[in-house]
């Protein structure tokens, strides 16, 4: 009698326990997104201890790799803004979780790229509920028509999150502000 190799070809699923440790250590980001996304994980105890560790490396990861993030918070250090970002990025995570389980319900693959905005997003409406616009529009010389209230300086600072340059990320706050 021959012996069932197993097919080559076909991923071996890793446990999600393995994958959650794998994940604190920044490895194994897109195999987690996966699993999320194809609901493998669901039902299991782990599932939400996954999503919550993939939200956390996330949040952690807009420092390094994106770039709008970066932009507008270096905008908001040149303006004089005084934020406390480590605060503000525990506060994001589980908003950013949230966000990586809705987005990985929808059918279809969920690209990296597009969570890892979520949590950049995220990390601006953080700073939005703890930032004066005032003394920081008037840095960036920008003099919106009314006085701003918290609704539109959130949206204002969750647009600039797509900028790539620091005109871009001033240009997104003044539209978003109707300067």
């Amino acid at each position: 009698m021959e012996a069932i190799l197993p097919n080559p070809r076909v991923r071996r699923r890793r446990p999600t326990v393995e994958l959650v440790r794998a994940v604190r250590d920044g490895r194994r980001v897109g195999e987690a997104l996966g699993v999320l996304s194809a609901g493998e994980a669901e039902g299991e105890p782990e599932h939400d201890a996954l999503a919550q560790q993939l939200a956390r490396f996330l949040v952690r990861r807009c420092d390094e790799r994106h770039q709008g993030w970066q932009v507008l918070r270096q905008v908001v250090l040149d303006a004089g803004g005084e934020v406390p970002w480590e605060r503000c990025s525990r506060q994001a995570v589980g908003p950013t979780k949230d966000r990586v389980l809705r987005d990985c319900a929808t059918p279809g693959r969920t690209p990296l790229v597009r969570v890892q905005h979520a949590a950049a997003q995220e990390r601006a409406r953080r700073i939005a509920v703890l930032l004066d616009p005032e003394p920081v529009l008037r840095r960036l010389k920008l003099e919106p028509p009314a006085p701003v209230d918290a609704e539109r300086w959130e949206r204002a600072l969750v647009a600039a999150v797509a900028a790539r340059s620091r005109e871009q990320a001033v240009r997104a706050l003044a539209t978003g502000l109707g300067c």
